[in-house]
């Protein structure tokens, strides 16, 4: 059975459970009874795409938000509900599908150019057993993307894809977000494959980053990259405990295909990892000088004092056995690279290299739009360790280091210190000061400027930094 008629099966299954309380399920056996494939692969989506141009309607971001690119717009929401036996707000599914087309209806006006698709890009991952649920904080929430779906379709955009690179479809099945996304008929492109080898170059749009300090090319899997796709980057406002807050320039990893999306790869081996694991051409699309370039940084972080830097006390180790002078001569010889590091912990210089990377691809891969879900925010790991916490919030704008900025502000943290925000704004992406960011709030339609940041309502959501584990204790910067 072809993907596509798997999914209308399943969304005609969907709609017999329609009426089973699916608000109330920790693990929805319907979900199960699906099965564990499913999904619409890239190529299959841009066909379906392509048919859709012809009954589309682009959609147009309301002209106080175009004109204003460096600024952020909140929208507090009013969803109301209480934590259920489990843990998560399930009572507010139907407010978040409301809240979602309210959004849209706030954010987008109706265009004038016909044709072109739309693709949303939420933060989905795969979400552990005891955490199975649509309204888990760990996942941008799916009622609210249905709903903003609805509102886009309103206004003639009709033409709409979601997607994900990670996770899997039988996890979210199990998780119940394709129950959601049925109901609404709405389509999934599954964009995960196994290595990059399995894309196809027609499945891809490259990057070419400027001024960068790990990689120079970037691919993303289409349409992301389309001239006629409009790209909503939607995360939602969570922590992580390498990204520290998981917004939208970290959520642009999900639109990138396996093996270059894997950010995390330790400063040590990732040459050897990408070659290796997920055949990618290192030596045409990485800087030959990558470690060097990052190691200064690291250095000259250190330096200036970074809160939190080298919290395991890593570099020292790496130092004792000769540092760079030592580790130069090996760094080629995977065996070798593997005993050099061998009691050395896998953390060194890890912050550095995921933020230079995760900033030379927000220099390279532009969205539409950036908009931070943070009705229901969570704090921890970003995984399966925290708590989620009812937020009301929605952060919009065109840049992404001032949307991530305020986001994390609002998170409890000061984005002068934090990490990526810091450096995103040392390499001229975006300001990360508070107080010189254009704040306003969209308020039934009206946008009316923020005149004191006392009147913005902040939260504690805390980081579990560099472990998965219960630590019992949040940071926050």
């Amino acid at each position: 059975m072809k993907r596509r008629d798997f999914l209308k099966t399943a969304a005609l299954t969907g709609s017999l459970f329609a009426g089973a309380n699916l608000a109330v399920l920790n693990i929805p056996e319907e979900a199960e009874a699906y099965g564990t494939g499913g999904g619409i692969d890239i190529l299959e989506a841009l066909d379906m795409l392509e048919e859709g141009k012809a009954k589309n309607i682009m959609p147009e971001i309301r002209p106080e938000i175009r004109s204003n690119p460096r600024a952020v717009f909140l929208i507090e929401t009013h969803v109301d509900a209480l934590r259920d036996e489990h843990g998560f707000f399930t009572d507010a599914r139907p407010q978040l599908e409301e809240e979602g087309k309210k959004a849209a209806q706030q954010i987008f006006v109706k265009g004038s150019v016909k044709g072109g698709s739309a693709i949303i890009l939420p933060n989905f991952v795969v979400i552990s057993p005891e955490h199975l649920s649509p309204v888990t904080g760990i996942v941008t929430s799916p009622d609210f993307i249905a709903g903003f779906v609805e509102g886009l379709r309103e206004i003639g955009t009709a033409n709409i894809i979601i997607s994900s690179r990670s996770g899997s479809a039988r996890n979210r099945r199990m998780a119940g977000i394709y129950s959601v996304f049925d109901v609404h008929g709405i389509d999934f492109m599954e964009s995960k494959y196994r290595r990059f080898s399995d894309y196809s170059e027609k499945e891809l749009t490259w990057h070419r980053v400027s001024a960068p300090v790990v990689w120079k090319n970037i691919p993303t899997y289409r349409p992301i990259g389309d001239r006629d796709c409009f790209f909503i980057n939607m995360p939602t406002l969570k922590c992580h405990n390498l990204g520290l807050t998981t917004l939208s320039t970290k959520n642009l990893q999900g639109a990138v295909p396996t093996g270059y999306g894997h950010y995390c790869n330790n400063w040590a081996a990732i040459r050897h990892l990408c070659e290796k694991s997920y055949a990618v051409d290192f030596r045409r699309d990485f800087l030959p000088d990558y470690q060097e370039r990052v190691e200064a940084a690291f250095l000259k972080h250190r330096a200036a004092g970074f809160k939190y830097w080298d919290i395991e006390g890593t570099y020292p180790q790496y130092e004792a056995k000769g540092g760079w002078e030592a580790f130069r001569k090996i760094k080629d010889d995977y065996g070798k690279v593997q005993e050099f590091m061998h009691d050395i912990k896998s953390s060194l210089m890890w912050d550095e290299m995921w933020c230079q990377r995760a900033l030379d691809s927000a220099a390279a891969i532009e969205p539409s739009i950036n908009i931070i879900e943070g009705i229901i925010g969570r704090d921890g790991s970003g995984f399966a360790v925290g708590r989620d916490e009812l937020c009301n919030v929605i952060v919009i704008g065109l840049s992404k280091i001032e949307v991530d900025s305020v986001g994390s502000y609002l998170m409890g943290h000061n984005p002068s210190e934090l990490f990526y925000t810091r450096l995103g704004k040392e390499r001229g992406l975006g300001e990360c000061d508070i107080n010189r960011i254009d704040l306003y709030r969209i308020r039934n339609g009206e946008i009316v400027p923020v005149r004191n940041l006392s009147e913005i309502k902040r939260y504690k959501l805390g980081v579990n930094i560099h472990t998965h584990e219960e630590t019992g204790k949040r940071l926050f910067w």
